[in-house]
């Protein structure tokens, strides 16, 4: 090229565009030269636009309902950013551009509105692309296309770290061709529902600095600035997002944007690679900055391994011929979600792991639950199974061992939550100096005992489905110590009365007790503000006396976390006159206090209100009516046991009551580690397993089952309740409290008789209890504590319908079970179309609710259509 035609160049660009001033470089391709020939896929392109992946962020934190992200961006193989397509019908002139989204470590945020948005100029001149967007399961494409220049951009993920777009271009019409790519990122700090907040990133997180720069090439760095405080975004100073390409271009930057420029001449076919690439710090990037240049060099392998990996899971994991294409398009949705919350290694999780969800606010990085992973576990067992395993691995590779430094305690133990970032608390233990400040690590409680029925999912389906027996029986050696560990643990912690059926309980914790004694607030009559008091004597005292309007233990909280029903009636969580306060209207009063309607219709207490300003009370205060109303509180509260070891230390609380759904989980622990004990050849120990489990399966049908309404309870610890019952029983079933989803686990574990299923399917088919326009509620609706769009107190959560059909259908109602299913794919709110996968769904009109992308529900409708809908 000589100096004027680059000078004319510049100009025509200039006017054309709009925007930075450049000169267009000469063309250097790095395209690889192997003859690898390029793999289609054949499966995933039968399913085009599953999830909607459109999206345009302006701001860091762009938010819908529950301060979840608003879009459903692409992310796979564990990388820790995502892609998202231009939305054409609401702003075609995004066409050719992806926006960008990264995850800060424990929160997913936007980084532009686009990267690399192609257009073309044609001798100078801006070409008019007719365009379309969709996705398939792992891909993004879009076309353009105009007379005689056709474009196809393609976007997949190739590593942990990386994504590729292969960019196509075939011109026709033998004109001078110049690429144009732009990049713009988000300035808005914070918008939900598309209602904005006016602050800027800039103004809001000022050590959040963005700095862009560009190298010879035209490659771009992009460096995140050091934020640790806000709870939307936290970076270490040297984490980055980088934009290689196979083609040398010519790039400037002015602030947020930037622009590069290629001329590639007239040539006829030009295939052009570009690799984003986010990195978590300077030395990930290090590490991944060869595997960038290998992506580079053969982009083609990488695109096939891409294409490869997702034909196999959608091979493998699409086997039921009888589901209609509306819940296949379900169990792929399943997929891609659980695929999308695949995070790679970082930090303190040195395995692959699978989050709730990459789009909700507090479920996101690496975080990593027990609970949720058995059940993602279970079902990526039958299309990734490495995956599976992994998950596991990460859970347990912060097992607690006897040399702990925070809970020696507590051997065996599984924190509740993991991550990238371990607390203060143990980072401080440990002399760590960086990822020692996590925002949501948590060790206050764990998660019921299904680990052995996840792992043994994925042995037999290693050795069965995929014909890799020797890595099965490898899978169950590595696990059996840890599971046996993680059993033991339970009767040494959470077994107060000894009797071989652990509770639920919490942890001796800083946020339960304060120098060894329990914390817990109250408040009476006019108060305002909590009174915060310590010792368990107290806090049972004044649970005995009724004398207070409202209490709270951080110990109750956690003890029904560490059931994964949060909040759950069973549990002693009820709404109070307490949550009316500053109402006026006394039917809003009313329908908000639970417990006064309770109380009223079991005991007989004149529950009229009187409202003075903001204040609501009962109008009677008769010591005769009050001391009605103290009964029904009684039926509701939850007391606390110390658990201490042979010392005399408490090493754990627990409730006092006995769970039906842990008792059932139990059970089939010891059914699970007899049938791994088996395999590997422990006869001795799987003997006392499987000793261990018909013990709990009398147990439970002798004490939890209550003929009268025919259903499951928990039941009481009560030593004055044991002795007259003198039946081997703890105490008496919890009926006062309703019925709940954890009245059906003894069907789902297998624990439950003929008979005791039977009535238990009865009241699940109930249009007044269960079986409503989304069926199986986490309460029934005549429930006390019954409530529509209350979290685990009505609610639909996919898990616990799940458990309660297949429970169902082992018990020979398939019939039933089957209508259910049904029930639930139809009115479940877009669940058969493009919208995400939710937490959970309203009984009473299926609207949806929670977390977007969320992993466990994705699980088990993948596993509803594996096991149903035939």
């Amino acid at each position: 090229m000589i100096k004027q035609q680059m000078l004319a160049k510049k100009t025509l660009l200039a006017a054309a565009i709009g925007s930075l001033m450049f000169t267009a470089g000469c063309n250097s391709d790095n395209t690889n030269s192997t003859t690898e020939e390029k793999k289609n896929p054949q499966v995933a392109v039968k399913f085009q636009n599953i999830l909607d992946r459109t999206g345009t962020p302006k701001h860091l934190a762009e938010v819908s309902a529950g301060n979840h992200m608003a879009y459903t961006p692409l992310h796979d193989n564990g990388a820790w950013h995502g892609h998202l397509l231009p939305d054409l019908q609401q702003r075609s002139e995004n066409m050719g551009g992806f926006g960008v989204t990264a995850i800060a470590e424990e929160y997913n945020t936007s980084v532009a509105e686009y990267f690399d948005k192609l257009s073309i100029l044609k001798d100078g001149q801006p070409v008019n692309f007719k365009a379309t967007a969709y996705s398939i399961p792992g891909a993004l494409i879009q076309t353009m296309t105009a007379d005689g220049i056709n474009v196809e951009m393609k976007l997949q993920f190739v590593s942990s770290r990386s994504s590729i777009v292969e960019t196509t271009i075939s011109n026709d019409t033998g004109a001078d061709i110049d690429l144009v790519w732009n990049g713009k990122l988000v300035d808005g700090y914070y918008a939900k529902d598309g209602v904005a907040n006016p602050e800027t990133v800039a103004e809001k997180l000022p050590n959040f600095t963005r700095d862009m720069t560009a190298d010879n090439n035209g490659n771009i760095e992009l460096q995140f600035g050091k934020e640790r405080d806000s709870w939307w975004v936290r970076t270490r100073g040297d984490s980055a997002f980088n934009i290689q390409r196979s083609i040398t271009a010519d790039t400037h930057i002015n602030g947020l944007e930037y622009q590069s420029v290629a001329n590639i001449g007239a040539v006829a076919n030009k295939t052009i690679y570009t690799v984003f690439s986010h990195t978590l710090t300077a030395a990930e990037w290090q590490k991944e900055q060869p595997i960038v240049n290998d992506i580079l060099a053969n982009p083609i392998h990488y695109i096939n391994a891409s294409t490869t990996r997702w034909e196999n899971y959608l091979t493998n994991g699409l086997v039921n011929k009888n589901a209609t294409p509306e819940q296949e398009r379900v169990a792929v949705k399943a997929m891609e979600t659980l695929t999308g919350n695949w995070r790679s290694p970082a930090g303190m999780v040195s395995y692959d792991t699978v989050t709730p969800s990459v789009t909700a606010r507090w479920f996101s990085g690496n975080l990593t639950w027990p609970w949720d992973t058995w059940k993602q576990a279970y079902a990526m067992a039958h299309f990734n199974p490495d995956l599976a395993m992994a998950n596991i691995r990460t859970v347990f590779e912060h097992q607690v061992k006897s040399d702990d430094v925070l809970r020696p305690y507590d051997k065996g133990y599984l924190l509740d939550v993991v991550g990238m970032n371990m607390s203060q608390q143990r980072g401080e233990a440990l002399g760590l100096t960086e990822f020692d400040d996590a925002q949501t690590w948590n060790e206050r409680n764990t998660k019921p005992s299904l680990a052995s029925w996840a792992v043994w999912e994925v042995y037999t389906t290693l050795k069965d489905k995929y014909n890799r027996a020797d890595e099965a029986q490898a899978w169950l050696q590595e696990m059996y110590p840890q599971l046996v560990e993680y059993h033991n643990w339970w009767l040494t912690a959470r077994d107060t009365n000894q009797n071989g059926i652990p509770e639920y309980g919490a942890a001796v914790d800083p946020e339960h007790t304060k120098d060894g004694q329990l914390i817990y607030k109250y408040k009476l009559e006019g108060d305002k503000d909590w009174r915060v008091e310590y010792g368990i004597e107290k806090y049972n005292a004044l649970l005995e006396s009724g004398k207070y309007v409202d209490i709270s233990s951080p110990a109750q909280t956690a003890a029904s976390w560490e059931s994964g029903r949060d909040d759950a009636a069973v549990f002693g969580f009820i709404d109070t006159i307490a949550d009316a306060q500053g109402l006026t209207d006394v039917k809003e009063i009313a329908l908000i206090d639970q417990l006064g309607r309770y109380a009223n219709k079991q005991h007989g207490f004149d529950n009229a209100y009187s409202v003075n300003g903001d204040a609501v009370t009962y109008a009677n205060t008769d010591p005769e009516n009050t001391a009605k109303l103290n009964l029904a509180k009684k039926d509701w509260q939850v007391k606390f046991s110390e658990n201490k070891d042979a010392s005399g230390e408490v090493i754990g609380y627990s409730l006092m009551q006995e769970s039906v759904d842990q008792a059932s989980y139990w059970y089939s622990d010891n059914k699970y580690l007899a049938q791994i004990a088996t395999v590997l050849g422990h006869d001795a120990e799987a003997a006392v397993f499987t000793a261990k489990a018909a013990e709990t399966k009398d147990y439970i049908n002798q004490c939890m089952f209550d003929r009268e309404t025919g259903f499951y309870y928990d039941i009481n610890i009560d030593a004055e309740q044991a002795r007259s019952l003198n039946n081997g029983c703890a105490g008496n079933p919890i009926v006062e409290r309703g019925m709940g989803a954890e009245g059906w686990s003894p069907l789902f574990n297998g624990a439950a008789n003929r008979i005791t299923a039977a009535a238990v399917v009865e009241n699940m088919m109930n249009t007044e209890k269960f079986n409503t326009t989304v069926p199986l509620g986490t309460a029934a609706k005549d429930n006390p504590a019954y409530g529509a769009d209350i979290y685990w107190r009505g609610r639909v959560w996919v898990d616990q319908f799940y458990f309660g059909v297949k429970g169902m259908a082992d018990y020979g109602y398939t019939t039933q079970a089957n209508e259910m299913v049904n029930k639930l794919f139809n009115n479940a709110q877009g669940l058969t179309l493009d919208r995400p996968i939710q937490e959970n769904y309203n009984p009473e009109t299926g609207a949806v609710q929670g977390a977007n992308n969320f992993s466990w529900s994705s699980a088990h409708l993948y596993m509803l259509y594996n096991d149903f809908l035939k």
